[in-house]
């Protein structure tokens, strides 16, 4: 990153994939409540606050940010909007979001843009808050805040935003093969809604997950994958369907949608061959990116 003004403060926080997603009835103030199992990949999202009059946003990234706002529709500007009326201070800094994460790919590329940005804030302003009140305004920016501000693995209920972290000893080595188009996430809900009426939540994940989970046990662990916004991503993308056809095909042992889609995970056995289904992936003119899970706390 190239700039002529110094850099007062940074930070950084990770994207996300949904190891298990599943989906409750949509409640009567229009959420849908989640169990679902959080994992931080290392891929990141890096703010770099440089001082400014006023408040102003940059985006810079190797990847098509077309559709990216650089105004208040940016959840990395409300969330410096959010922190500064908290801490009664006037909004100000150039945000400069250095962005890995696929644009509206199913991991949480804007909530980490968020979290990274009330970090870096947070440093900047010498923010004294404690753990509960950056939860709280994290929670106040969308239900997958939270999560990238903690930045590890968790389960996660109610809408995302009620975490219970998980000890995650070895990491997972997954396949992310990123479409070349997005998905909006409401209206993968909506549709969700209409193929899933009466939908019920379970209370736990399913036996052997957490185990499997923890370990790093990618065998174990690949029957257990789920996605209950799977079939809608699919329904509303056709083309979707293909990838994972063509992920698992290549040899990973399981292929689900992240998130609300439309990227695709892959997971594989081990490093060596996340690398082999990339390589198999790329020939036929996949955007392929091999990446692993955070197996410690990371920052």
């Amino acid at each position: 990153m190239a700039q002529s003004s110094p850099v007062v403060a940074s930070a950084r926080a990770p994207g996300k994939v949904n190891l298990g997603l599943w989906v409750g009835p949509v409640s009567s103030d229009g959420f849908h409540p989640l169990l679902t199992a959080f994992q931080a990949v290392d891929v990141w999202e890096e703010v770099h606050v440089i001082d400014a009059d006023d408040l102003q946003l940059e985006v810079v990234s190797d990847l098509d940010i077309s559709g990216v706002p650089l105004g208040p529709d940016n959840l990395a500007w409300r969330a410096a909007i959010l922190l500064a009326d908290h801490l009664g201070l006037d909004p100000r800094g150039r945000l400069v979001i250095d962005k890995s994460v696929p644009v509206a790919g199913g991991m949480a590329g804007g909530s980490a843009d968020a979290a990274a940005t009330l970090k870096a804030l947070g440093q900047h302003w010498r923010a004294d808050l404690s753990s509960a009140q950056w939860s709280e305004l994290a929670t106040q920016l969308g239900s997958d805040v939270p999560f990238c501000l903690l930045g590890t693995a968790a389960i996660g209920r109610g809408r995302g935003e009620q975490l219970d972290e998980v000890s995650v000893s070895s990491p997972l080595h997954l396949v992310m093969v990123q479409a070349d188009f997005a998905l909006s996430t409401a209206e993968v809900y909506r549709h969700y809604d209409q193929i899933h009426p009466g939908a019920t939540l379970p209370t736990e994940l399913p036996e052997g997950f957490v185990a499997a989970w923890q370990s790093g046990d990618a065998t174990a662990l690949a029957p257990l994958l789920h996605n209950d916004l799977e079939r809608a991503a699919c329904s509303l993308r056709p083309e979707i369907s293909e990838t994972l056809a063509a992920v698992e095909q290549a040899g990973a042992l399981r292929a689900i949608v992240s998130g609300s889609g439309p990227t695709v995970m892959g997971l594989a056995r081990d490093a060596d061959h996340a690398h082999d289904i990339a390589t198999t992936l790329g020939d036929s003119g996949h955007a392929v990116r091999v990446t692993q899970s955070l197996p410690t706390r990371s920052g």
